[in-house]
């Protein structure tokens, strides 16, 4: 895994014009069920917010293509589910589970939009949410709109710690203004908080 992003580090500091595809790539690829198991999203990420730290890349099109990524892949989910998802439980669901996929689908339909929304902060589940929206037959609008804001916030969270961690915590460091550093510890507690999810 180590050499692993360590090659990738090379390869986008050495082609940093493909950076914004690669990263739209990582986080699209991280938002499909399956799919996501294979891809490590998440030191890719923080490898790549440790180069924008450094200056190597420029943060706007990183941003975006981190941001527009998340939105395509959970629509990509959430499509394809909602095309073929009733029909493959329909005729592949046990009938004893039948009952808890009505139950599901009544969730969505009530809490819908906030469980799309902070689903995808919570690791392990941040594939499925999308699948399960798309079978349940939650409205497009809501999912929608659920899917953008939620990339908005989570793009630049996975980013912030690796951009710190080069750059900001050195500043804050020899700033004498102790409420610039207390906020600064208190975004990387946030950035933090869905990678600790993820991994404990």
């Amino acid at each position: 895994m180590d050499a692993l992003i360590a090659g990738f580090e090379r390869w986008i500091r050495d082609s940093s014009g493909w950076a914004p595809v690669a990263v739209f790539a990582i986080t699209c690829l991280e938002s499909l069920p399956g799919i996501s198991l294979l891809v490590p999203a998440t030191a890719l990420l923080l490898a790549v917010g440790a180069l924008l730290g450094t200056g190597a890349l420029e943060p706007g099109p990183i941003v975006v293509a981190a941001v527009t990524g998340a939105i395509a892949g959970d629509a990509v989910g959430f499509w394809v589910a909602r095309a073929v998802g009733p029909r493959v439980v329909r005729r592949w669901l046990p009938r004893r589970q039948r009952r808890a996929y009505a139950r599901a689908r009544l969730l969505f339909r009530r809490w819908g939009w906030a469980a799309v929304f902070f689903g995808r902060f919570l690791g392990p589940v941040r594939a499925f949410v999308p699948v399960l929206a798309g079978v349940a037959r939650m409205q497009e609008r809501r999912f929608q709109t659920a899917n953008i804001a939620s990339a908005l916030v989570w793009a630049p969270l996975m980013l912030l710690p690796g951009y710190t961690a080069t750059r900001g915590m050195e500043e804050m460091a020899a700033s004498d203004n102790p409420l610039l550093f207390g906020g600064v510890l208190l975004l990387l507690a946030a950035a933090a908080w869905p990678l600790w999810r993820r991994f404990l």
